[in-house]
């Protein structure tokens, strides 16, 4: 089992593994843009809009990213980690801006909705608004983690009275 896991001597399958990661991170992205283009950056309700359908397709980014922290971690490889890492923390970053801005245009264009709407303005607002905020987290554990050095023992950590009493075993001679 352990040499159907191992990628070091197969480099078809990192092909594969690599191209599908990416495919996950870019495709949503690319739907995504083609649905809001073209780009209304002054029309605040192109804005919302915008924020509802970038924050509704960040679930097969994140996995994307995922296969790759998971990738790097199995290919013992730090130069893939700390690009997953930084790209990781520019999401992060992105997302923070978004939901920041997302906010602001949230609260004037709550002034401008008519009462009809209202409800599913507020439905809207809150979903976006949790759900970014939740990927907005979830990227920032991944960079944080990305950086972070795995331990290379496989053994557990031993407890501070085990190394005491393992010392204490042994033979006992001339008592």
């Amino acid at each position: 089992m352990a040499d159907f896991l191992d990628l070091h001597d197969d480099p078809s399958v990192r092909r594969v593994l690599y191209l599908g990661a990416i495919l996950l991170v870019a495709v949503p992205f690319l739907q995504a843009g083609s649905q809001l283009w073209p780009l209304q950056l002054s029309n605040i309700q192109w804005r919302f809009g915008a924020a509802n359908a970038l924050s509704s397709v960040l679930l097969l980014p994140y996995l994307g990213m995922s296969l790759l922290v998971l990738m790097s971690r199995a290919l013992d490889s730090r130069a893939l980690a700390r690009t997953v890492g930084v790209i990781s923390a520019l999401f992060t970053l992105g997302l923070l801006g978004s939901l920041a801005l997302f906010a602001l245009d949230a609260l004037q264009l709550k002034k401008i909705v008519n009462s009809a709407m209202m409800n599913t303005f507020n439905t809207t607002s809150v979903r976006v608004g949790l759900v970014t905020t939740l990927f907005l987290v979830a990227f920032a554990l991944m960079a944080l983690a990305c950086f972070k050095t795995p331990r290379t023992s496989k053994a557990a950590p031993a407890k501070k009275g085990e190394k005491q009493a393992e010392e204490g075993l042994g033979l006992i001679v001339g008592r």
